[in-house]
């Protein structure tokens, strides 16, 4: 298992509407070529400069090289990266880092000063002396999380257990301050962006941790894509 605080290879967020728009018109071996080279930078990072090389991992890749080479130009070293696709995992390393810092205060807030992964036999209450004082988180939050959901548009509003079962993995196990959480989740669903068509469900704000992203971002027209995907809306029924 990588304990590395900086891994995140395991995860790798997908903005739906914003790839229906960059991909739109392609057939799907081409879309299936571009996934799977998104996925190997996020897994292996800056992807070989020439798309020959590129063979050896998505077969048949070469014929679509008009459409892929613009999507990842060459970099300083050489190599071709997806800007966003490097925007968006040194975001969610820098995130990382954030709640494991969270989650080493909020260990140290409850086992007192000593190491805040607790090893055994260090900062453990006296079993002499009862159970332990603090038990077990049990509620999950629920009251707050409720909060926070209740933000978001009805529609939106879907997957409550899932949702919750998020809360308790992000905010309460890891001792966010859940107001802050709730106040950034207010915040969004009141922007150009949480009021779009296309806004994020709370599920995915949790994920994301939303109550780091900078405001100044969901001002962006560019995150409300309805106009741009008016003809997909019309083939698949959308109102």
């Amino acid at each position: 298992m990588n304990n590395n605080n900086t891994d995140v290879t395991t995860w790798m967020p997908l903005y739906v509407s914003d790839f229906l728009v960059a991909t739109w018109g392609w057939d799907a071996e081409a879309v299936g070529h571009y996934t799977r080279m998104l996925f190997l930078q996020w897994d292996r990072g800056g992807l070989p400069s020439a798309i020959e090389d590129w063979e050896c991992l998505s077969t048949g890749i070469s014929k679509y090289k008009n459409h892929l080479l613009p999507k990842f130009p060459l970099g300083s070293d050489g190599l071709r990266y997806n800007k966003r696709c490097e925007e968006e995992k040194s975001k969610a390393a820098n995130l990382r880092v954030k709640r494991s810092e969270a989650g080493q205060k909020g260990a140290k807030k409850r086992w007192g000063e000593g190491d805040p992964e607790r090893p055994e036999g260090e900062n453990l209450p006296d079993s002499s002396s009862g159970p332990p004082a603090i038990a077990p988180v049990t509620d999950r939050g629920a009251r707050d999380a409720r909060k926070a959901y209740g933000h978001a548009p009805i529609h939106r509003q879907q997957g409550w257990k899932l949702f919750l079962r998020e809360w308790e993995t992000h905010v309460v196990r890891q001792r966010i301050d859940a107001s802050v959480v709730i106040e950034a989740f207010k915040k969004y669903y009141t922007s150009p962006a949480g009021k779009g068509k296309f806004c994020r469900s709370p599920k995915t704000l949790i994920e994301g941790g939303v109550w780091e992203e900078d405001p100044k971002a969901w001002q962006d027209p560019e995150h409300d894509n309805s106009e741009s995907l008016d003809a997909l809306d019309k083939i698949v029924g959308g109102q």
